[in-house]
């Protein structure tokens, strides 16, 4: 059951394709990400490595600490396609259809419940004006939790923010790291990279 609301709720939403089981370089995810309304900004302490296939949860781009064991995956899934489809439905007779901008709660929890095999943890809202002051975004949450799938190999601790923009995108970004107590100021210096336009 699991697997078919997440195969349900991820291919509602077309994620931005660039290609996995290869490095993809910090220019090319913000050529691709450009069109969509959002922009990236590589940090210094930062290089790319490899976007990896898993049945978890697809993502676009992912970097690693040059010196560190952490690396921050994002994973961006505009609604253009979705919206235009949801207009059509709209007037055709015997249609039905879910606006996309509603699908971001739903997507945030399957997410979380594929990183912990079923576990869960507790997704943390963020606050209107913060997540728009801080990301240009619309809604915004947070859930920490210990991995539990092909996804998060290698490392133990997973941070998922997940951010929507009405009407533009969905975005997941998971960080990820083996030490507890570093992890939140790890995470930090890197909060701000991706923010909508």
């Amino acid at each position: 059951m699991k697997g078919l609301l997440t195969l349900l709720l991820l291919t509602a939403l077309m994620p931005i394709a660039i290609g996995q089981n290869h490095v993809v370089s910090a220019g090319e995810f913000s050529n691709m990400i450009d069109s969509v309304g959002l922009k990236f900004t590589m940090p210094d302490n930062y290089k790319e490595t490899d976007v990896v296939e898993n049945g978890d949860l697809f993502y676009s781009f992912a970097m690693k600490h040059k010196k560190l064991d952490f690396e921050v995956r994002y994973s961006i899934f505009p609604m253009k396609q979705k919206l235009a489809e949801y207009e059509l439905c709209k007037t055709t007779p015997g249609c039905a259809m879910v606006h996309p901008n509603r699908f971001f709660q739903a997507i945030a929890e399957v997410n979380v419940l594929n990183m912990t095999a079923g576990k869960g943890a507790s997704i943390d809202p963020f606050p209107k004006d913060a997540v728009k002051r801080e990301f240009n975004a619309d809604v915004g949450g947070s859930a920490f939790f210990e991995f539990n799938c092909t996804f998060g190999k290698g490392y133990r601790y997973g941070q998922m923010v997940t951010l929507q923009k009405e009407g533009v995108a969905e975005v997941i970004i998971t960080f990820m790291s083996n030490n507890k107590s570093k992890h939140s100021e790890l995470m930090f210096e890197v909060f701000h990279s991706l923010t909508f336009k």
